[in-house]
Protein backbone atom coordinates (compact mmCIF):
# COMPACT_ATOMS: atom_id res chain seq x y z
CA UNK A 1 0.00 0.00 0.00
CA UNK A 2 1.52 3.38 -0.88
CA UNK A 3 4.69 1.91 -2.10
CA UNK A 4 5.64 0.94 1.28
CA UNK A 5 7.61 -2.37 2.27
CA UNK A 6 7.47 -4.32 5.28
CA UNK A 7 9.50 -2.87 7.33
CA UNK A 8 7.46 -0.01 6.95
CA UNK A 9 4.44 -1.64 8.59
CA UNK A 10 6.73 -3.24 11.39
CA UNK A 11 8.07 0.27 12.43
CA UNK A 12 4.34 2.31 12.19
CA UNK A 13 2.88 -0.22 14.84
CA UNK A 14 5.49 -0.06 17.66
CA UNK A 15 2.19 1.72 19.00
CA UNK A 16 -0.40 -0.15 20.35
CA UNK A 17 -3.27 0.29 17.92
CA UNK A 18 -5.15 -0.38 20.86
CA UNK A 19 -4.02 2.89 22.65
CA UNK A 20 -4.60 5.11 19.37
CA UNK A 21 -8.38 3.64 19.04
CA UNK A 22 -8.87 4.58 22.60
CA UNK A 23 -7.25 8.11 22.60
CA UNK A 24 -9.66 8.83 19.25
CA UNK A 25 -12.86 7.22 20.97
CA UNK A 26 -12.45 9.08 24.19
CA UNK A 27 -11.99 12.21 22.30
CA UNK A 28 -14.63 11.70 20.54
CA UNK A 29 -17.21 10.78 23.54
CA UNK A 30 -15.91 14.01 24.97
CA UNK A 31 -17.71 16.03 21.28
CA UNK A 32 -20.55 14.07 21.58
CA UNK A 33 -20.91 14.58 25.16
CA UNK A 34 -20.36 18.44 25.39
CA UNK A 35 -23.36 19.81 23.64
CA UNK A 36 -25.20 17.65 26.46
CA UNK A 37 -22.93 19.40 29.64
CA UNK A 38 -23.04 22.84 27.73
CA UNK A 39 -25.48 25.60 29.03
CA UNK A 40 -26.35 26.20 24.98
CA UNK A 41 -28.29 22.64 24.21
CA UNK A 42 -27.66 22.41 19.61
CA UNK A 43 -29.98 19.94 18.34
CA UNK A 44 -29.24 16.11 17.34
CA UNK A 45 -28.03 16.51 13.87
CA UNK A 46 -27.38 13.59 11.37
CA UNK A 47 -23.78 15.19 11.27
CA UNK A 48 -23.56 14.67 15.49
CA UNK A 49 -25.22 11.25 15.32
CA UNK A 50 -22.64 9.89 12.41
CA UNK A 51 -19.89 11.21 14.42
CA UNK A 52 -20.99 9.12 17.69
CA UNK A 53 -21.51 6.07 15.92
CA UNK A 54 -17.72 5.97 14.54
CA UNK A 55 -16.95 6.68 18.16
CA UNK A 56 -18.44 3.69 19.52
CA UNK A 57 -17.04 1.56 16.48
CA UNK A 58 -13.40 2.82 17.46
CA UNK A 59 -14.41 2.25 21.41
CA UNK A 60 -15.28 -0.96 20.47
CA UNK A 61 -12.03 -2.11 18.74
CA UNK A 62 -10.37 -0.47 21.51
CA UNK A 63 -12.23 -3.16 24.04
CA UNK A 64 -12.16 -6.27 21.16
CA UNK A 65 -9.31 -8.31 21.73
CA UNK A 66 -7.18 -8.57 19.05
CA UNK A 67 -6.51 -12.36 18.40
CA UNK A 68 -8.11 -13.70 15.00
CA UNK A 69 -8.93 -17.00 16.36
CA UNK A 70 -11.92 -16.24 18.38
CA UNK A 71 -13.27 -13.51 17.06
CA UNK A 72 -12.91 -13.00 13.71
CA UNK A 73 -14.56 -12.06 10.19
CA UNK A 74 -14.28 -14.22 6.91
CA UNK A 75 -14.17 -11.78 3.40
CA UNK A 76 -14.39 -12.75 0.37
CA UNK A 77 -13.26 -10.02 -1.87
CA UNK A 78 -12.68 -10.62 -5.71
CA UNK A 79 -12.17 -14.54 -5.52
CA UNK A 80 -9.63 -13.54 -2.44
CA UNK A 81 -10.59 -15.36 1.50
CA UNK A 82 -9.18 -13.06 4.36
CA UNK A 83 -9.49 -13.75 7.95
CA UNK A 84 -9.07 -10.18 9.85
CA UNK A 85 -10.06 -9.71 13.23
CA UNK A 86 -13.38 -8.32 14.29
CA UNK A 87 -11.08 -5.58 15.94
CA UNK A 88 -9.85 -4.56 12.88
CA UNK A 89 -13.13 -4.50 10.87
CA UNK A 90 -14.39 -1.70 13.33
CA UNK A 91 -11.34 0.37 13.55
CA UNK A 92 -11.55 0.46 10.02
CA UNK A 93 -14.96 1.78 9.81
CA UNK A 94 -14.79 3.93 13.07
CA UNK A 95 -12.01 5.39 11.47
CA UNK A 96 -13.15 6.08 8.36
CA UNK A 97 -16.24 7.30 9.49
CA UNK A 98 -14.82 9.73 12.26
CA UNK A 99 -12.11 10.83 9.39
CA UNK A 100 -14.26 11.47 6.74
CA UNK A 101 -17.03 13.50 9.12
CA UNK A 102 -14.43 15.50 10.24
CA UNK A 103 -11.94 16.14 7.37
CA UNK A 104 -15.84 17.69 5.89
CA UNK A 105 -16.57 19.86 9.03
CA UNK A 106 -12.99 21.37 8.41
CA UNK A 107 -13.44 22.03 4.81
CA UNK A 108 -16.94 23.34 5.53
CA UNK A 109 -15.04 25.65 8.17
CA UNK A 110 -12.75 26.61 5.97
CA UNK A 111 -14.92 27.31 3.24
CA UNK A 112 -17.27 29.50 5.44
CA UNK A 113 -13.92 31.43 6.58
CA UNK A 114 -13.22 31.79 3.09
CA UNK A 115 -16.60 33.44 1.69
CA UNK A 116 -17.23 30.33 -0.19
CA UNK A 117 -20.50 29.84 1.49
CA UNK A 118 -22.71 31.75 3.24
CA UNK A 119 -24.51 31.09 6.60
CA UNK A 120 -25.76 33.28 9.25
CA UNK A 121 -24.90 33.88 12.67
CA UNK A 122 -27.24 34.39 15.35
CA UNK A 123 -26.03 36.08 19.24
CA UNK A 124 -28.25 35.70 21.76
CA UNK A 125 -27.35 35.73 25.60
CA UNK A 126 -26.95 33.14 27.66
CA UNK A 127 -24.87 32.31 30.77
CA UNK A 128 -22.19 30.03 31.29
CA UNK A 129 -22.29 27.51 34.16
CA UNK A 130 -18.81 26.01 34.95
CA UNK A 131 -18.15 23.62 32.06
CA UNK A 132 -18.55 26.39 29.25
CA UNK A 133 -16.20 28.38 30.80
CA UNK A 134 -13.59 24.92 30.90
CA UNK A 135 -14.72 23.82 27.68
CA UNK A 136 -13.44 27.10 25.59
CA UNK A 137 -10.41 26.10 27.04
CA UNK A 138 -10.64 21.96 25.70
CA UNK A 139 -12.12 22.28 22.64
CA UNK A 140 -9.59 23.37 20.16
CA UNK A 141 -7.09 21.09 21.41
CA UNK A 142 -9.22 17.99 21.95
CA UNK A 143 -10.57 18.08 18.25
CA UNK A 144 -7.15 18.26 16.88
CA UNK A 145 -6.32 15.63 19.20
CA UNK A 146 -9.67 13.83 17.61
CA UNK A 147 -8.47 14.78 14.24
CA UNK A 148 -5.00 13.76 14.46
CA UNK A 149 -6.10 10.36 16.23
CA UNK A 150 -8.70 9.69 13.73
CA UNK A 151 -5.90 9.60 10.71
CA UNK A 152 -3.58 7.63 12.67
CA UNK A 153 -5.92 4.59 13.41
CA UNK A 154 -7.26 4.67 10.06
CA UNK A 155 -3.59 4.41 8.67
CA UNK A 156 -3.08 2.16 11.36
CA UNK A 157 -6.10 -0.27 10.48
CA UNK A 158 -5.58 -0.15 7.03
CA UNK A 159 -2.07 -1.13 7.89
CA UNK A 160 -2.84 -3.98 9.56
CA UNK A 161 -6.15 -5.26 7.29
CA UNK A 162 -3.36 -5.20 4.54
CA UNK A 163 -0.49 -6.71 6.57
CA UNK A 164 -3.04 -9.12 7.32
CA UNK A 165 -3.86 -9.92 3.81
CA UNK A 166 0.02 -10.21 3.11
CA UNK A 167 -0.37 -13.08 5.35
CA UNK A 168 -3.01 -14.94 3.80
CA UNK A 169 -2.09 -14.59 0.44
CA UNK A 170 1.56 -15.72 1.69
CA UNK A 171 -0.16 -18.77 3.40
CA UNK A 172 -2.39 -19.74 0.47
CA UNK A 173 0.44 -20.18 -2.11
CA UNK A 174 1.77 -23.63 -2.56
CA UNK A 175 5.19 -24.57 -1.99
Amino acid sequence: MFGMGRGYTSHVLLISPRFVYLIASLCGLYGSAMPFLSSTHSPVSFFRVCVGVGTVLLLIAAVFPSRNKPSSVDLTIRDSYRVISASAVFALLGSTVTTVLLLYGVARFVAFRLGYVRGTLRLGAYHPNAFDRVNQMLTKPILLLFLLSSVASLVISALITRRSQDRTSIAGTPR
